[in-house]
């Protein structure tokens, strides 16, 4: 089975980052081997709020479109949710409660 380039690009890219922040963090910054464990973590918790985030966001969205149709007789799309910019903001929120969340430790 091959494996076309096109699929491999994108991975390939995310692993020779990680890899490159992770010697520049071991080698010129002398971050501790522990801290990647707990900043791993932390990256997985911020996808869980994120994904909590996003699931708000949108069901809230729909709720909303579904009211405007009611109540006003237009029609309002639900495509207006599927946007990039509705995911970066989910990220954004999810950051933020993230990091108050943290402080408040």
């Amino acid at each position: 089975m091959d494996m076309d380039p096109q699929e491999l690009l994108l991975p390939a890219l995310v692993v020779a980052t990680s890899l490159g922040a992770y010697l520049i963090g071991v080698r010129r910054l002398r971050l501790p081997h522990a801290g990647l464990r707990r900043a791993v973590g932390r990256a997985i918790e911020t996808l869980g709020l994120l994904m909590l985030f996003g699931a708000v966001n949108v069901g809230l969205g729909i709720t909303f479109v579904l009211a405007w149709r009611g109540i006003t007789g237009e029609f309002l799309s639900f495509y207006l949710l599927n946007d990039a910019v509705l995911g970066i903001l989910s990220l954004l929120q999810a950051l933020i409660f993230q990091w108050w969340w943290t402080r408040a430790d």
